[in-house]
């Protein structure tokens, strides 16, 4: 906690923040769900609606790293503003009728919402009490989490209702919601902030993420082995390297490699990575599992609203699960608990490969998922505090986030891939398409799970509190030290 920062000044700071984050998972509900009604109210084709999610998705990875590097000491609640605002005015242009490039632009402003979760975890770490912290940690993940999962069947209700107008007008509630609170108990933070930003590594890191992730959304569209798609694709690959060189000799780099790779940094950055893989393939697989009609080769034939609703156990468990996690880390070590979510990851996704012709079945492993979910990103953010420096909470907690969204969007991808190499002939999925693809899911997180068991060996004897040093510039364990 901050020199002058009394009780007082703290007491509602924990619920304020977590209101606020609630806001990235509504963002992101505005994606999925509203895509076919964006398509008609706005007179475009699908394919074209579709940008709406890849707007805000590449948006969030460019983003992310620079706010958490920019947010720290007392330009945090500067920056936290200044994204809720642009959240705001971006919801804003999305609920009113003012055509199909105003809401792109403004789903491109919302992108910033994900730069938000970062922010709230150094805001804890930085103005609670010490005994505050971990549950902090832990009730900020929770609140992502559950916020995402409500978030898709209250957004799929409303536009039934409402229509995508309508949907976009209660985020923009929420939104102004958020930035009132986020003015009232965010306080001011009198520590240091280091000078400028690395704005080379910046360039770099954004054009490798959006070249990867443009890749990797498009390239049903485009086709996987189109020039296009494999261009952008090798362009990334070669501007992360161009990245990583640039990082580890520029003096204040915009993400600090050296610490990335700290032994539990490292192990929640590579378990990032798989597990939201994981976590989408699941996701996405039940979702088109249920939507999918009969005459496609193999679905439930639901609707919309049902497969929205499909999420609302998934946020239940997850909640649940984090609980679990929060109780059982005081007997187990974070990468152990990040291994066990893994693991329930694979448990769901082998569920859904077995079982996928009921809707009782499908909810049966995204309720399995839910509870790998809680665990996994509950124990992750806690693991790397416990190695990283006060000041470099929002940088390195946004580079994971990046890692995150990789995950997200290749997961995504990959589910369409499989399904779509499986399908018989004349139609779009198969029962074989998503079997394999339930099993591809299996592998990719019990490879997360096994990941969590050979990198955590290194990170066990870390410090069991998170350290604040007094400087910047000061590493966290010379702080345990003193």
């Amino acid at each position: 906690m901050t020199a002058g920062t009394d009780v007082r000044d703290t007491r509602w700071v924990l619920p304020g923040i977590l209101l606020v984050t609630t806001v990235t998972g509504v963002v992101g509900s505005l994606g999925t769900p509203l895509v076919t009604g964006v398509a008609r109210t706005e007179g475009v084709s699908l394919v074209t609606a579709q940008w709406a999610i890849t707007s805000t998705l590449v948006t969030a990875a460019v983003v992310c790293p620079i706010a958490g590097r920019l947010g720290v000491g007392r330009r945090r609640r500067p920056v936290l503003i200044g994204c809720l605002v642009l959240v705001v005015l971006g919801t804003a242009l999305g609920a009113l009728p003012l055509g199909f490039g105003p809401l792109l632009f403004g789903r491109i402003l919302q992108g910033l919402a994900f730069a938000i979760v970062p922010l709230a975890f150094s805001i804890a770490r930085s103005e609670l009490p010490e005994p505050r912290v971990r549950g902090a940690v832990a009730a900020i993940s929770v609140a992502n989490v559950t916020a995402a999962g409500l978030g898709f069947p209250v957004t799929a209700f409303i536009a039934t209702f409402a229509g995508t107008k309508g949907a976009f007008g209660w985020a923009c509630g929420l939104s102004v919601a958020a930035l009132v609170v986020a003015l009232m108990v965010v306080p001011d933070s009198d520590e240091d902030a280091p000078r400028g930003v690395d704005w080379g590594g910046a360039l770099l890191l954004s054009a490798a993420t959006a070249a990867v992730l443009f890749a990797v959304t498009q390239a049903k569209t485009w086709g996987i082995m189109s020039p296009l798609t494999l261009g952008l694709l090798l362009a990334g690959i070669a501007c992360y390297a161009a990245c990583g060189w640039w990082l580890l000799r520029v003096e204040r780099p915009l993400v600090d490699l050296r610490v990335a790779v700290r032994p539990g940094v490292l192990v929640a950055n590579v378990c990032g990575l798989l597990a939201a893989l994981g976590m989408f393939l699941l996701l996405s697989l039940a979702m088109i599992l249920v939507q999918t009609t009969e005459e496609h080769g193999y679905g439930l034939g639901r609707s919309v609203a049902v497969a929205g609703l499909m999420l609302a156990p998934y946020a239940v468990t997850s909640v649940l699960g984090s609980r679990i996690a929060l109780w059982a880390s005081r007997f187990v070590t974070p990468d152990r608990l990040l291994a066990g979510g893994c693991a329930l990851f694979t448990a769901a996704c082998l569920a859904l490969a077995v079982g996928h012709d009921s809707l009782l079945k499908v909810t049966l492993a995204v309720v399995i998922g839910g509870f790998g979910s809680g665990m996994t990103f509950n124990s992750m953010p806690w693991l790397m505090v416990r190695f990283v420096p006060a000041a470099e909470t929002g940088s390195a907690l946004s580079f994971n986030l990046v890692l995150r969204f990789l995950g997200m969007s290749v997961g995504s991808a990959l589910a369409l891939a499989v399904l779509d190499v499986f399908a018989e002939e004349g139609r779009q999925t198969s029962e074989s398409g998503f079997v394999a693809a339930g099993l591809v899911g299996a592998a990719v997180s019990l490879l997360a799970a096994l990941t969590c068991l050979v990198l955590g060996r290194t990170a066990r004897t870390a410090p069991e509190s998170p350290e604040r040093p007094e400087s910047v510039d000061q590493p966290a364990q010379q702080s345990a030290e003193e």
